[in-house]
């Protein structure tokens, strides 16, 4: 090989290592790039994931300053002058007509449009209550059919009797908590008889398409409290409308498709919560969709005076009724409709004692007007009468086996008798 080939060869080798080191260079740089910027993305997670934190932080002390804000300038009502006279509400309204109960316990309302979470926040707050010891009570729907009737009745009568109703109903509330819809419509009135001592939860699914959808099948497999709803003779306890509050005449209202009446209802709902939230001291909004975040659960327990947050709670939400029997829906949807799967994982009680109440409530409410339906009723109370016996006895034998009589068993609670690890043992 001559000197000039030789040269040549020598300057393309050199020249292909200078390349093969600078590609070997960037590469270098590239993974030292890419391990910086997965660094630098694992760091901003962590520093979002905190950011998050205290954003809700602050706006829970936000909602919790402007509470406090809007209770130190809230009008008082004026007291009862010296002369003995009934003292009037804001709205003119004679309260002589009431009568002298003790106060309403109620202290925590969570209003929604139903469909939209509240058996869930029910048990969240009940198990607020259990973890405070004090023997309070979170209920689902407490007396929102007869408000809404009672509400429909003064709208179409103006009848002042019935707004005395709905106010004796309100102050004979006897739970701390009530969770549900039908309370809407007469906020003003709950503030004005308890605003100082009722903290408001606005319960609100962001879903409205999901929620008006689930509302309207409700309302065909369960019409019993959907009056100007539900096309069904078995529609009988109203439920407020377009026409109760003048935005269209009834014959308008009805020609409706039921879709329609509940995308009126959704928006109604909650354009009502909105603005009688300035009446109450305290209040709190929440989207269904975020019930089982931790801020939201321990916003929840501080409404109720607690520290400790509840569970969340996930109630059994996939039951068909379309195939039940009319007469039977309302009992089932009771009985697996609010059926709290987890807990029944956990309870082996928990299934029994669902059971049971359910069980007595129906029969409780039973039809005994219906011919035939009397016997009907006594029959059902004496095989449920002889089935609990036998199964009693059986519960003897098993207790017998174990060394432990109903004599020596641990004193009952609300919810039964302590568990072993609680300080009550079986005897070996």
């Amino acid at each position: 090989m001559g000197l000039g080939k030789a040269s040549t060869a020598e300057r393309l080798d050199a020249d292909a290592k200078r390349f093969i080191e600078a590609v070997q260079a960037e590469l270098k740089a590239a993974k030292d790039d890419s391990q910086r910027y997965k660094r630098i993305t694992e760091e901003m997670g962590v520093i979002m994931g905190r950011l998050r934190d205290e954003r809700d932080g602050y706006r829970l002390e936000w909602e919790a300053a402007s509470a406090e804000l809007r209770r130190l300038t809230r009008p008082r009502a004026t007291p009862a002058s010296g002369n003995g006279s009934p003292r009037r509400a804001g709205n003119g309204h004679d309260g002589s007509a009431l009568k002298n109960t003790p106060r309403s316990a109620l202290r925590v309302l969570c209003v929604g449009t139903g469909r939209d979470g509240t058996t869930s926040l029910t048990r969240m707050m009940q198990e607020v209550f259990d973890n405070q010891g004090n023997g309070d009570r979170a209920v689902h729907e407490w007396a929102s059919g007869e408000l809404n009737e009672l509400f429909c009745q003064l709208k179409e009568t103006n009848d002042s009797g019935f707004e005395d109703q709905i106010r004796q109903t309100i102050l004979d509330c006897p739970h701390a908590c009530v969770v549900g819809n039908g309370y809407a419509a007469v906020l003003p009135i709950i503030a004005e008889l308890l605003g100082d001592q009722v903290t408001l939860v606005h319960l609100r699914r962001r879903d409205r398409a999901a929620c008006i959808a689930s509302l309207a099948e409700n309302a065909e497999v369960a019409p019993e409290n959907h009056f100007y709803y539900a096309n069904s003779p078995a529609a009988h306890r109203k439920r407020p409308t377009a026409f109760h509050f003048g935005e269209m005449s009834k014959q308008q209202w009805l020609d409706l498709p039921l879709t329609d009446k509940f995308g009126w209802y959704y928006d109604k709902t909650h354009a009502l919560i909105e603005k009688s939230k300035g009446l109450f001291p305290n209040t709190l909004s929440v989207d269904t969709e975020d019930l089982a975040l931790d801020s939201v659960r321990a916003a929840l327990a501080h409404a109720a005076g607690s520290s400790e947050a509840p569970r969340a709670f996930h109630v059994n939400r996939f039951v068909d009724l379309r195939h039940v029997p009319a007469e039977r829906r309302s009992f089932v949807q009771r009985l697996l409709g609010q059926l709290d799967v987890q807990k029944l994982a956990h309870d082996d009680l928990y299934g029994v004692r669902q059971v049971l109440n359910e069980l007595i409530y129906h029969l409780a409410h039973f039809p005994d007007e219906a011919p035939g339906a009397l016997d009907e009723l006594r029959w059902t109370l004496s095989e449920t009468y002889r089935l609990l016996d036998h199964r009693i006895s059986d519960v003897r034998e098993l207790m017998e086996r174990v060394g432990v009589t109903p004599e020596t068993a641990a004193p009952p609670t609300e919810h039964g008798a302590p568990r072993p690890h609680e300080g009550a043992r079986l005897n070996s």
